[in-house]
């Protein structure tokens, strides 16, 4: 596949209309779920041209991740720079990119690429800064018509690829799942028994179903499924997941602020069931084709068709379909159309995607 050539422009270089990219750098600076719906580019790419280099720029947390993908050659820490930006530019300028893919679009972060001469800049077209990329994608992406990981892949259009498919092919490392293979078992858990995972978190990113919400689900599972139990989440999220196991009446096991990502990874890829909000392991667990509930609400920043777990819309719980006009301007945590989603309705979904029938 050939690599188009772009428009002239004062600020825009000459590249070869006949010549294939061999060396690409992906930028995907914010947060993990995001993160992870940016890898099936890298995936597409190595599809379309299997003898490039692809080198993903991110945040220093996330890259553990971005390692477990089978088609990323290389990952760099934005960190590592430490908010100097000419020391970024030069980075960028000695590893003679030919392709920037600017997939979380940052000012600073065109404006690094366009300084460091790469020849092919690609972005989105609706910022007052995209006249530093020389392939634009021109999508709304808050209209919604799209999922964010289908809205990434079309960014490739500007490189000619137009029939990408969304594909994560994560790979657990084999050190990291015997490693988290001991410390399930440390803690009395039985491999061979199915594992639902609630991860009742959600880092502010979206509305969050109600804590105590959680905690009747989790008494219902535990009372009535023949399965364990485990409750993960952030280091600020550490008191909610021990009530939520307190609750519950089992014995408390809670993973929450001990784990890193790429030891999450390795916890989700032993769950039959991983049981979240709108938040980004939601999507790791996704990315490793697990079951998945999710909740959402009904507000168009936050829906599911662009944010939810993708292609599983049918796993996803919602108060209703229309918006919700009582916490719209509400900034984060929980809200009514949140409280309106029932344990109840949560448990009927945990037998149905268990193929647990009805007592």
């Amino acid at each position: 596949m050939s690599c188009p050539g772009f428009l002239n422009s004062s600020i825009e270089n000459s590249v070869k209309t006949d010549s294939t990219p061999e060396k690409i750098v992906l930028l995907r600076t914010d947060r993990l779920g995001d993160t992870i719906l940016s890898l099936p580019v890298a995936t597409a790419l190595k599809a379309a041209f299997p003898h490039s280099r692809i080198t993903f720029l991110a945040r220093d947390y996330t890259a553990p991740l971005i390692a477990a993908s089978p088609a990323v050659d290389e990952v760099v820490s934005l960190d590592a720079f430490g908010g100097d930006n000419p020391a970024l530019v030069r980075w960028l300028k000695e590893q003679h990119f030919d392709a920037a893919v600017h997939l979380f679009p940052r000012p600073e972060l065109a404006w690094a690429t366009w300084r460091a001469g790469i020849p092919l800049r690609i972005g989105t077209g609706y910022r007052y800064y995209s006249l530093l990329f020389n392939r634009r994608q021109y999508d709304h992406r808050k209209q919604g018509r799209y999922h964010e990981a289908e809205l990434n892949l079309r960014l490739l259009q500007q490189l000619g690829i137009t029939d990408a498919q969304v594909r994560f092919d994560l790979a657990v490392n084999h050190g990291m799942q015997e490693k988290i293979d001991n410390l399930l078992k440390d803690h009395g858990l039985d491999l061979r028994v199915p594992m639902i995972i609630i991860h009742p978190g959600s880092g502010g990113s979206s509305r969050d179903w109600p804590a105590e919400h959680f905690a009747a689900l989790a008494r219902e599972i535990t009372a009535n499924l023949s399965v364990q139990l485990i409750v993960t989440g952030t280091e600020k999220e550490k008191s909610v997941a021990r009530d939520i196991c307190a609750a519950a009446g089992m014995k408390p096991i809670s993973l929450a602020g001990r784990l890193t990502v790429d030891e999450l990874m390795a916890v989700i890829n032993r769950a039959a069931l991983f049981i979240a909000n709108s938040t980004g392991p939601l999507h790791l667990a996704v990315a490793l084709n697990k079951q998945v509930l999710a909740f959402y609400p009904p507000i168009q920043a936050c829906r599911p068709e662009r944010w939810g777990p993708y292609g599983r819309r049918q796993d996803v719980l919602m108060s209703q379909e229309e918006e919700c006009t009582l916490c719209r301007g509400q900034s984060g945590g929980t809200c009514a159309c949140m409280q309106r989603i029932t344990p109840e309705q949560a448990f009927a979904r945990v037998r149905r995607a268990l193929s647990q029938p009805e007592n």
